[in-house]
């Protein structure tokens, strides 16, 4: 018999299939024009931020995640695994790519193994396959290492991609021609302008569902924020969008004023910012020195500054509360003496009274690598400078842009600190937790591999009900708030700015307000 865990996404796949098409488009939307600060540069599978809005518009994957953060099947009908080893996944009918030719098992066995050979973050993501074999034109069977109740999670990330297109495709990096945005979803690419910063998708004609309520839809996109809610004001945009973030508070004063905009409030179960220190680097593989760093730290006026009235001072445990394996840790404090006590203690001391603690000779100085496209991060950096510098040490700052951030973090691993997001799927994938960003063997910005931190997540991973998931989840909390490997500056609920003149929104925990069900939904406000 499945476990616990297997019936319910069973279940609510079979829920899933239930789609209510949309009412008649006397209240359809022509077009609809999105402001954002992603910068698209390329349709080629390694622009990451032509990856995220795909997801939103154009393409499909075996499962998506529901309204209610439920995992139900999207291109699949049917999900069967007796032993959480062996997957079985049976597509849906009647679907097509852009170009006319229909959806197979083949193209999502194929896309699976080319995303792990050809990209290197889904080496992660899917590292727990072993392998995929096609059973017939709609059966895919995929085989796991071992026992994964949690798979589907993982899944959530994936688009499939046409085979007849990427068979023959080597590099996917180099590969830019307009059939590499082919996908299967309601919409389908028309244009990137790059010199404009317009990036264009139109309704498919050929989705099995119907055509969504939305037919036209334009991304603007903004080299900065400040012209981006400049545009928002003046009404050239309809609203502002970041995937996995909301709006700053530094922008929202004047939206406040703005009588034609609504402002959604959207629980965030990412975190917003975070300080990901590596592990395995001294001498932040010393937990008193950790401690130290995080004893630094002023979670209040982070909070105050970067989340405004919707920010809070996070716990040490790292998982905010709208995750529902939320444990409640200790909160972050602020305690400049305990970090420079702690700090004398290991030797770090100033011994030329020039404010900066030394130790064998050398001045005690850190790098961060900070990513330039998440807002805040710049102002959020300097504040970090000047709270290190308090307590004796210089912080270097390294900004970067999405590329070089990923190359230093996913494959050099070669950073100290870093100062980056995280995003509601990843606190979700691995073994749940925002596990995976921290262990080595997935995406592992903090590099952890100690036993004590392996064996709980390991006990995570193969949990095979909910209680035994739990009860290791509360235990993961308490061991981060003890070891500190990494440290939430703050946790916030998202503001979405959209406009009144448009009803039925729907929000996605993992994108917001643009996913499918809004496209089939969204609708002008009746008089």
């Amino acid at each position: 018999m499945p476990n616990f865990r297997i019936q319910r996404f069973v279940l609510s796949g079979i829920i899933g299939m239930l789609y209510i098409l949309p009412q008649a488009s006397a209240f359809s939307i022509d077009k609809l024009v999105v402001g954002t600060t992603m910068v698209v540069r390329g349709v080629d599978l390694e622009d990451y931020y032509f990856g995220t809005i795909k997801h939103l518009v154009s393409h499909k994957g075996l499962v998506r995640i529901t309204e209610t953060g439920s995992i139900e099947p999207d291109l699949a009908e049917h999900i069967q695994s007796q032993d959480a080893k062996i997957w079985t996944f049976r597509l849906k009918p009647d679907y097509r790519w852009h170009d006319g030719k229909p959806v197979t098992a083949s193209d999502a066995a194929f896309s699976i193994d080319y995303l792990i050979r050809k990209v290197p973050v889904y080496k992660s993501h899917f590292s727990m396959i072993e392998t995929t074999k096609t059973i017939d034109e709609r059966t895919l069977c995929i085989h796991l290492k071992e026992a994964y109740p949690r798979f589907l999670v993982n899944l959530l990330v994936l688009r499939l991609l046409p085979k007849h297109v990427f068979a023959e495709v080597d590099d996917p990096g180099k590969f830019s021609d307009r059939r590499a945005a082919i996908g299967c979803g309601p919409y389908a690419f028309q244009n990137l302008d790059s010199a404009a910063g317009i990036l264009e998708f139109r309704a498919f004609p050929g989705y099995p569902r119907g055509e969504p309520n939305v037919k036209h839809i334009v991304f603007r996109m903004f080299q900065n924020p400040d012209t981006l809610y400049l545009a928002l004001r003046k009404g050239e945009i309809d609203l502002p969008y970041f995937y996995a973030a909301g709006t700053s508070p530094a922008h929202l004063p004047p939206l406040l004023r703005q009588s034609n905009l609504n402002l959604l409030s959207i629980p965030n179960t990412g975190v917003p910012n975070a300080l990901f220190l590596n592990t395995q680097k001294p001498p932040l593989d010393s937990q008193p020195f950790r401690k130290a760093l995080s004893k630094a730290i002023r979670y209040e006026e982070i909070a105050r500054l970067m989340g405004g009235g919707y920010g809070t001072v996070a716990n040490a445990g790292f998982v905010p509360p709208g995750n529902p394996e939320f444990t409640d840790t200790a909160p972050l404090t602020y305690d400049p003496q305990q970090a420079m006590d702690l700090l004398q203690s290991l030797g770090y001391i100033d011994r030329d009274g020039d404010g900066i603690r030394e130790k064998d000779g050398k001045p005690l100085e850190l790098e961060l690598v900070l990513r330039l496209d998440t807002s805040g991060n710049a102002r959020l950096a300097e504040l970090l400078k000047e709270y290190f510098r308090n307590v004796g040490m210089l912080l270097r700052l390294r900004p970067a842009d999405m590329a070089l951030f990923r190359t230093i973090s996913d494959q050099e691993r070669s950073h100290q600190l870093l100062l980056t997001r995280t995003t509601p799927w990843g606190m979700m994938m691995w073994a749940g937790c925002g596990s995976g960003y921290l262990d080595a063997r997935n995406i592992g910005w903090s590099l952890c591999s100690a036993k004590q931190f392996v064996d709980i997540v390991d006990r995570m991973y193969a949990a095979q009900d909910d209680t035994a998931y739990r009860k290791a989840a509360s235990e993961f909390q308490h061991h981060i708030a003890a070891d500190l490997p990494v440290v939430a500056l703050y946790w916030e609920n998202m503001i979405q700015p959209v406009p009144k003149r448009y009803t039925g929104w729907k929000i996605n925990p993992m994108y917001g307000v643009l996913w499918e069900e809004t496209w089939f939904n969204l609708q002008h406000t009746k008089d």
